[in-house]
């Protein structure tokens, strides 16, 4: 496709245009007033005086109807088109008295309460003044100097009724010329849910974070930002712990702290906030004489030792303490019987039982983390772990008196059947038999084998166990077997009673013939 028709502010580029017989709009040879405005990006641009502005015209003949009514109020809403928030602090009056008409529950083409009507009539009436409206459409505006550092600030503010955050340019000459240049502004209302306002500061500095992430990755080069909020409150949020507070102070704090450094954020006084002007709202006229909002307050065209004491001192807890999130410790002293995972009754080996506890132990872990889980098969430790919670289990459940006298430093009840053996409780508050070998070069578990019942269906299950190990050997040397980790009162009886009742031992073992 061959563009054929031009146009710029250039006098020797519509000139050059004109010799190539290329078609221009000259500004020189047709009147302003007549010609329509040139659109740039569906924005309004004066090539003369280089500014871009919002054009009324389709919106005044439009509102020309005197419609009043909800579904108009939102036509007239979608209508104006401000990618990056020129008549922010304008629009947003129209935007919370649409709000107020959702609240009431006022039907589309209802007519319009006495009192939403008058603000409806007065933002009409001030709409006229949105031609006064214009920024230059370069950010440097004519500076012609070299730039030495560039920097984005970033103001936020809220009220009950709506909160926003506005940026700027700050720019510094190689001459130490210093000037700032509106950049963008965003603006919501309120949420219908009620809620403080330091919640809706905090939303707005969360906005600002935001937007400023946005704005920086499109900017062709690198400039340092700073945040500023008039909110104490947020301010101390925001340099603080995010995992101190509630739910929904903690979240946004957390993406505040991702998108920012907190070091980033001051405090500055209200009155020189421009983003105040985001939450209550202006007429048209009065904000494109604002300089506070086109430029930002007057110290930031100044050094950065007249600015406001950025990092305030720690704000006093007693103002932020409703959103600190109070926890309560509880310790748990257990007394009761310790209880088992499953019925034991239900398994006819050691490791089948070990296994299955492995996988409960496994679930509640998983559960518990669930970036840490465990998958594929059982480790050694995890059956060791099952083990001592057994030997736990059987210990407590038969000599719960015992190990509760030695936990307390006093002497075992002369009517104690394991009295004699002189227990006592090792690091993982096992019972264990203190024995005669000390000396000896025996390890660990055979000088100090663990206690354990003779009635119990555990202690039956690791009779079998060892007896299969050795390969289904005799009395004496199924009880040497187990005696080197374990020690079971009367043992010999009851691998006497395991292995009569074994049945490989009955097939192979051959029956005594009678004559």
């Amino acid at each position: 496709m061959l563009l054929r028709k031009w146009r710029s502010n250039s006098k020797q580029l519509n000139l050059l245009w004109q010799q190539e017989g290329v078609k221009t709009e000259s500004s020189e040879t047709s009147a302003i007033d007549l010609r329509p405005p040139t659109k740039v990006l569906r924005l309004a641009w004066d090539p003369e005086n280089d500014l871009i502005y919002f054009d009324p015209k389709d919106l005044l003949k439009f509102m020309s109807r005197r419609g009043e009514s909800k579904r108009f109020i939102l036509s007239v809403v979608g209508r104006i088109f401000d990618p990056i928030g020129i008549l922010g602090p304008f629009v947003i009056k129209l935007k919370c008295l649409l709000q107020e008409l959702w609240t009431l529950g006022v039907e589309w083409d209802s007519e319009l309460p006495p009192k939403l009507r008058h603000k409806w009539q007065q933002w009409s009436s001030e709409a006229e003044g949105l031609t006064e409206i214009k920024i230059p459409r370069f950010y440097l505006g004519n500076i012609d100097q070299e730039i030495s550092k560039c920097e984005i600030h970033c103001f936020s503010d809220a009220s009950k009724s709506a909160y926003g955050t506005i940026l700027y340019l700050r720019f510094v000459t190689c001459h130490n010329e210093i000037e700032t240049s509106f950049i963008c502004s965003k603006s919501h209302v309120a949420p219908l849910k009620s809620l403080t306002l330091p919640r809706l500061e905090l939303t707005a500095a969360l906005l600002s974070a935001r937007l400023a992430k946005q704005v920086s990755s499109c900017l062709k080069f690198d400039a340092n930002i700073y945040y500023w909020t008039d909110s104490l409150i947020s301010y101390y949020w925001i340099r603080g712990d995010s995992s101190a507070f509630k739910p929904y102070i903690k979240n946004r704090v957390q993406e505040i702290q991702l998108l920012s450094d907190p070091m980033q954020w001051g405090h500055c006084p209200g009155k020189d906030n421009p983003a105040d002007l985001l939450s209550r709202g202006t007429s048209a006229v009065k904000l494109a004489q604002n300089e506070l909002w086109w430029h930002g307050p007057p110290w930031l065209k100044l050094t950065p030792d007249h600015w406001p004491n950025r990092h305030r001192d720690i704000l006093d807890s007693e103002l932020c303490s409703e959103e600190l999130e109070h926890r309560s410790s509880v310790h748990v002293a257990v007394t009761q019987q310790r209880e088992a995972l499953v019925d034991i009754n239900r398994f006819s080996s050691l490791k089948k039982l070990f296994e299955n506890d492995c996988w409960v132990f496994r679930f509640v872990n998983n559960a518990r983390n669930i970036y840490k889980s465990m998958d594929f098969y059982i480790t050694a430790d995890e059956i060791q772990n099952a083990e001592y919670f057994w030997l736990k289990c059987v210990q407590f459940e038969f000599y719960s008196a015992d190990i509760l006298a030695l936990k307390q430093n006093e002497q075992l009840r002369s009517s104690s059947e394991i009295k004699s053996l002189v227990p006592y409780l090792d690091e993982n508050n096992l019972l264990r038999l203190t024995g005669r070998l000390l000396e000896s070069d025996l390890c660990f578990g055979e000088k100090h084998p663990v206690i354990l019942p003779r009635r119990c269906k555990f202690t039956e299950l690791l009779v079998i166990r060892e007896h299969e190990r050795i390969g289904h050997c005799g009395v004496s040397a199924t009880l040497t077997q187990l005696r080197k980790k374990y020690w079971i009162p009367k043992g010999r009886q009851l691998v006497k009673t395991m292995i009569r009742i074994c049945l490989v031992c009955k097939n192979t073992v051959p029956n005594q013939l009678t004559s």
